[in-house]
């Protein structure tokens, strides 16, 4: 198995860039302090691997600052190359990797809202408080931080 080097660009104290190497995709993580919210924004194909990598980035700032619970995550630009089985592996190990209480919103694209819906079931049946939306608006309303940054 070929192992994969990414790249972790440290932008501010409350921002990280991580991409791949010769890839496509890349994610970013950002903590918005006066909402109290965990952004996390992907481009492009989006693996197993990646996803993977992201939460690890989320649940270190999430650890960090205990008072943040709530996080949006945003695939409006990406693609998922992840089966149907490794969708279900990951959301279903996010009650066990994430901490207790988080609320988790996904916007992603019109072509992977099957997968999303998908997904969306699995965690609400692990008792994880994930939701999948088409708009960004509904998102930023459903995690009660109104406007968007």
């Amino acid at each position: 198995m070929e192992k994969k080097e990414y790249v972790v660009n440290k932008l501010s104290s409350t921002d990280i860039s991580f991409s791949q190497e010769g890839s496509t995709m890349s994610f970013s993580t950002k903590k918005v302090g006066e909402k109290q919210y965990v952004l996390l924004t992907f481009e492009g194909d989006v693996t197993i691997m990646e996803l993977e990598e992201s939460r690890t980035a989320i649940k270190n700032i999430l650890l960090e600052s205990v008072e943040f619970k709530k996080i949006l995550v945003d695939m409006q630009r990406a693609s998922l190359a992840v089966s149907i089985i490794g969708i279900h592996k990951f959301v279903s190990s996010h009650r066990d990797e994430l901490p207790p209480g988080c609320l988790i919103a996904v916007i992603v694209h019109p072509n992977d809202w099957a997968n999303a819906f998908f997904a969306e079931t699995v965690a609400n049946n692990r008792g994880v408080c994930m939701k999948a939306f088409r708009n960004d608006l509904h998102a930023y309303a459903w995690l009660e931080i109104s406007d968007k940054e």
